[in-house]
C-alpha cells in the first residue's frame, strides 16, 4: 500500500500539477503541457539510442558523461524550440505561464519514465531476475531497499525540483525567439547542469555533495526563473 503511494506520485503528480498549478493559478492551456509530455518522450528516444551506442563504444566514463550530457542538452532543448516554433497555439502564447506548463510536462513524462523504470526493475527482480548479472541485481536491490519516506522524499524531488529545472531551460529557450543566442546559453545550461549531477559521485562524501547541489538548485534557479518573469514581455 505504501509504495503504491511512491507510483501515485511518479505518476499522477505531473497531470494534479497540470490542473491545479498550469490551468487553475496560471491560466495556461493543456496543449502546452501535452506539448511537454510529447517533446521529452521524442527527446529521450533519440538520447536512449546515442547513449546507447555509446556505452558500448565508449569506455572513458568522463567522456561518457560528456556525451549524455551533450545529447541531453542538444535534443531537449531543441524539442522545446521547436514545439513552440511549429505549434500555433504555444507560438502565440509564448509567455512565463506556457512556459511552466509546459515544462509541467517535460518533467511529468521524466517523472513518468523514472517511475515506469522503477516499476520494470521491481517486475524483473521478482520474476525473471536471472536475467541480471549479479552486480546489476544487486544493485538494483539496493536502490529497491530504501525506506518508504526515502523513496516518498526522493518522488518529491524528482517531481518539484525538476519541474523547477525544466521552467528555467523552457523559459530560456522562449526568450531565444527574441534573440536566437538564448537557445545556445539553454545548450549549454543544460550541458554544464547536467555534467555536475553525473559526476558528484567522485566527490568523497557525494551524499553531502548531492543535497548541496539540491539546495544550490532550489535557491538560485527559483532566483533566476523569477527574474526571467519580469523580463519575459513576448
Amino acid at each position: 500500500m505504501l509504495d503504491s503511494i511512491l507510483y501515485l506520485v511518479y505518476f499522477l503528480g505531473p497531470f494534479l500539477l497540470a490542473i491545479f498549478l498550469g490551468k487553475r493559478l496560471l491560466r495556461a492551456q493543456y496543449t502546452a503541457f501535452f506539448a511537454g509530455l510529447l517533446t521529452f518522450f521524442v527527446a529521450w528516444v533519440v538520447i536512449l539510442v546515442i547513449t546507447t551506442s555509446a556505452i558500448m563504444h565508449v569506455k572513458n566514463a568522463l567522456l561518457y558523461s560528456v556525451i549524455v550530457a551533450a545529447s541531453a542538452g542538444v535534443f531537449e532543448e531543441s524539442s522545446r524550440f521547436f514545439a513552440f516554433r511549429i505549434s500555433k497555439k504555444l507560438h502565440e502564447n509564448r509567455n512565463w505561464n506556457t512556459g511552466i506548463m509546459f515544462a509541467i510536462g517535460h518533467s511529468g513524462m521524466e517523472s513518468i519514465i523514472v517511475g515506469g523504470s522503477l516499476l520494470l526493475t521491481i517486475a524483473v527482480i521478482t520474476y525473471a531476475p536471472e536475467l541480471l548479472s549479479e552486480e546489476v541485481l544487486s544493485e538494483a536491490q539496493a536502490v529497491l531497499e530504501i525506506g518508504f519516506l526515502q523513496g516518498l522524499y526522493s518522488a518529491f524531488e524528482r517531481l518539484f525540483v525538476g519541474l523547477l529545472i525544466h521552467s528555467c531551460f523552457t523559459c530560456v529557450v522562449l526568450m531565444s525567439f527574441v534573440q536566437r543566442r538564448y537557445l545556445l546559453v539553454a545548450v549549454l545550461w543544460h550541458f554544464v547542469h547536467d555534467m555536475v549531477g553525473l559526476n558528484l559521485h567522485y566527490v568523497s562524501d557525494h551524499w553531502i555533495a548531492a543535497k548541496l547541489w539540491i539546495l544550490f538548485i532550489v535557491v538560485v534557479y527559483s532566483w533566476f526563473l523569477f527574474k526571467l518573469r519580469k523580463r519575459m514581455t513576448i
